[in-house]
């Protein structure tokens, strides 16, 4: 197998992985590698229905990239007590094997337990957001969850950016979240978690809130 060759499977490759991504910024990026990939092996065998095809794919990638990045999406969170537990409990019940891969150690119980809200994105339910006061200015988030449809970290540059007074109203200045979650250790690194140990040296993800 030559270099052509290996250009030509590596883009065959990521546009198949793409096809298998549940959220729609995953699969747009993936997407967008690939086709570049499948772009140049056309061009390189000089095969041009399969350069412009691929090249045409990926204008229309990045031009839905950009406009996912410049929507005006409206983001918002209701507590249980205004949205409802009789459909927090619906809404749970259906992603509930989902929720449990990324908050083994979290029941439902835990939830209702907690400051529990439904977040919302242009009006559909695609969250859960929960959190317990800690005490001296810290809180523990119980489950910062979105749907797989909407993993593209729009959320959670709200929830902890725009939003953060939300905390600072509450005399919150830090947010901790215990996970053993590789998956959930990731996406907090990306909106700013830092990585330490409590008191007692167990693992720890620690934001600021400013």
């Amino acid at each position: 197998m030559n270099y052509i060759e290996m250009v030509g499977y590596l883009g065959s490759l990521l546009v198949a992985v793409s096809l298998s991504m549940k959220s729609l910024w995953k699969l747009r990026w993936i997407n967008l590698v690939g086709s570049l990939f499948f772009s140049i092996y056309g061009y390189l065998i000089g095969a041009w229905p399969i350069f412009v095809v691929n090249a045409y794919i990926c204008l229309m990638n990045v031009w839905y990239l950009i406009d996912y990045s410049r929507s005006s999406t409206s983001f918002s969170l209701d507590s249980l007590a205004n949205t409802g537990h009789n459909y927090f409990k619906k809404f749970y019940g259906f992603y509930e094997d989902d929720i449990r891969s990324f908050f083994p150690d979290v029941s439902f119980e835990d939830l209702e337990r907690s400051e529990t809200s439904i977040l919302f994105r242009n009006m559909i339910p695609v969250g859960i957001f929960s959190l317990r006061l800690a005490g001296e200015g810290r809180a523990r988030i119980v489950m910062d969850y979105i749907v797989p449809e909407f993993r593209d970290f729009q959320f959670g540059a709200y929830l902890y950016e725009r939003k953060s007074y939300l905390f600072r109203d509450r005399q919150i200045c830090q947010l901790e979240v215990e996970t053993a979650v590789e998956a959930h250790r990731r996406y907090l690194i990306r909106l700013g978690f830092i990585e330490t140990t409590d008191e007692v040296g167990r693992p720890l993800m620690v934001r600021k809130i400013s």
